[in-house]
């Protein structure tokens, strides 16, 4: 099985084995990441999304097609249950995109500072 290893530093204290690796300096594969890290990750390394004046913005087609390794339902629901409450503005740990329209997500610049290099 071929797993991509992603050098970057994340802070996820859920998980030990994760910072583990990132305090010891090791790779960190895909299969240590939650979908929402792999999902950040992809946007601001430009391996999905458009860079628009409001944002990125991500079609739920190509969140799909880049993310094919996982084949439960779960593809279908992630970033519709991402999407924060309309007349909300402000990010939290599970809402952290923007619906624009069906199928289409702006990705809320704020939770993307934690990930880039």
């Amino acid at each position: 099985m071929y797993t991509k290893q992603v050098k970057t530093k994340i802070v996820n204290p859920k998980s030990n084995t994760l910072n583990n690796k990132i305090l010891n300096n090791k790779p960190i594969e895909q299969s240590d990441l939650s979908l929402k890290d792999r999902f950040l990750l992809a946007v601001v390394n430009g391996e999905i999304g458009r860079v628009e004046n409001s944002g990125v913005i991500v079609s739920l087609k190509e969140f799909k097609a880049h993310f094919n390794d996982i084949t439960s339902d779960y593809i279908n629901s992630f970033l519709p249950a991402a999407t924060i409450e309309p007349g909300q503005r402000s990010v939290t740990k599970t809402k952290y995109v923007f619906r624009v329209k069906k199928g289409l997500y702006l990705v809320h610049p704020e939770v993307l500072e934690g990930y880039r290099r």
